[in-house]
């Protein structure tokens, strides 16, 4: 039978091997500034946990105060970025090109109509140049749009413009952990 090996522990202060009295001892608590150093330790150990529990207590009364439309906000920041990562790959929908100083999550059908607003045929890779100055480009849009879906799914989005979008706190909460679940595959 082998003989176990006991190491000592070296103290983070003096630097003298001591007997640790309880696990993953680090001062070896004779010389006075061993002590200190050690109280020092545990009032940033305790300074640590009371501001991860003030940060947390600080994000649920944020979110208690958040109204419905800030939800709505929210989700749009995560569902627009899914839509910029799904389509990396392709051109802007309206101009075709792959060099633009920023992309979009261009919708074909405006925000404005909410029920379309999450609806991921509405909504493709477009420039900023096309989606902000050219104002959605839709011509053009429509037109590669009709190749990509199809021109039954275009005129669906066209005739559920109208449509009412009603969605819970709750609902936009499940949506936003759906796109952000997509986002990490991406």
């Amino acid at each position: 039978m082998g003989t176990k090996y006991v190491t000592m522990p070296t103290c983070k202060t003096c630097k003298d091997k001591f007997i640790a009295r309880w696990f993953n001892q680090k001062y070896c608590m004779v010389h006075d500034e061993c002590i200190k150093a050690f109280s020092t330790w545990v009032g940033e150990q305790n300074k640590k946990k009371i501001d991860k529990a003030m940060k947390q207590d600080i994000k649920e009364r944020k979110e208690k105060l958040m109204s419905h439309k800030d939800y709505i906000k929210l989700l749009q920041v995560v569902f627009n970025t899914y839509i910029r990562l799904r389509d990396k790959h392709l051109p802007c929908i309206s101009c075709g090109t792959f060099k633009a100083e920023e992309f979009h999550a261009g919708h074909y059908i405006a925000t404005t109509y909410q029920y379309l607003r999450f609806d991921e045929a509405n909504v493709h890779k477009q420039c900023s140049k096309c989606n902000t100055y050219l104002r959605g480009n839709s011509i053009p849009y429509r037109i590669e749009l009709i190749k990509r879906i199809g021109l039954k799914e275009v005129e669906r989005i066209e005739n559920d413009r109208h449509k009412r979008l009603e969605m819970t706190i709750t609902q936009i909460k499940e949506k936003m952990i759906h796109y952000k679940k997509l986002i990490k595959l991406k």
